[in-house]
């Protein structure tokens, strides 16, 4: 068995069938830049291709699941794009690897999932979440379009109605809310969020894997195509609208906010 890689943002621990991933970049919420997005892609190539790993656990360090895509990230390096072309191409193949993967994904929520952080999630199998977690998607705010397939997932499992307050209307969700909506599998109180999850997994762990596999692909042959085409088109949208006037005004006001939010702290 090839061991797992060493990264600096995705954190690795494997036990008894399960490969725990999570987001290591507490300081900045877990938000995702370049280097975060190919780690994460990593981690996870490495767990859907080891033999030993039946289940796929996804967390993150600190009081944040992720704070989602770090738009400070190249906002000065390309004039023509806030979001470079190599972070398009990594989402990419991240999607079509959860999309792909025969392995049970786990998603354990620990805190707020901002933005990717919602939209991710809704390509795992059972998603955990502790009370005090929150969740939205502002694509329209910074000008940009849905990712992570959550054009089709959000429509599909919370209809078409609560799909649309998350995408158009940038509404904040509580988990209990994603709860009831059906996003979320169970609510967890944060001090037992881990143990509970893992035993969990432990237990899937243990079962038939090709039993495993099989009720996987049962669950996922109606909607692999649909989500492939998905993230197809999301990304190909992704692409257009980060370089629109725009969303490179909306992104540099947000970073002209921060600067200056920095300097004044650094004034104290």
């Amino acid at each position: 068995m090839t061991p797992p890689p060493e990264l600096e943002m995705v954190t690795i621990k494997l036990s008894d069938g399960i490969a725990l991933l999570k987001f290591n970049r507490p300081r900045a919420g877990n938000a995702l830049n370049r280097t975060a997005f190919k780690d994460m892609l990593a981690a996870l190539q490495w767990a859907t291709s080891s033999p030993d790993v039946r289940v796929i656990v996804q967390s993150g360090e600190g009081k944040f699941f992720t704070a989602g895509m770090d738009l400070m990230d190249g906002v000065y390096d390309d004039p023509q794009t806030v979001l470079p072309d190599e972070t398009i191409a990594t989402l990419d193949a991240y999607h079509k690897t959860l999309i792909s993967t025969d392995k049970v994904l786990v998603a354990a929520v620990n805190g707020p999932a901002v933005g990717y952080g919602t939209s991710s999630i809704a390509l795992f199998d059972l998603v955990y979440s502790v009370p005090e977690a929150f969740f939205f998607t502002p694509f329209v705010k910074w000008g940009l379009c849905a990712e992570a397939c959550s054009s089709f997932t959000f429509a599909h499992i919370l209809g078409r109605q609560k799909a649309s307050a998350l995408i158009l209307a940038d509404e904040r969700m509580t988990a209990a809310e994603l709860e009831r909506a059906g996003l979320i599998t169970k609510i967890i109180p944060a001090e037992n969020l881990m143990q509970e999850v893992m035993q969990i997994a432990g237990r899937i762990a243990k079962l038939s894997a090709n039993a495993l596999r099989f009720n996987k692909g049962l669950l996922m042959r109606p909607y692999r195509d649909a989500l492939l085409k998905a993230n197809e088109v999301e990304l190909a949208g992704l692409k257009e609208r980060a370089r629109t006037q725009e969303a490179k005004d909306a992104i540099q006001a947000f970073a002209e906010q921060q600067e200056s939010k920095k300097k004044t702290r650094a004034k104290l």
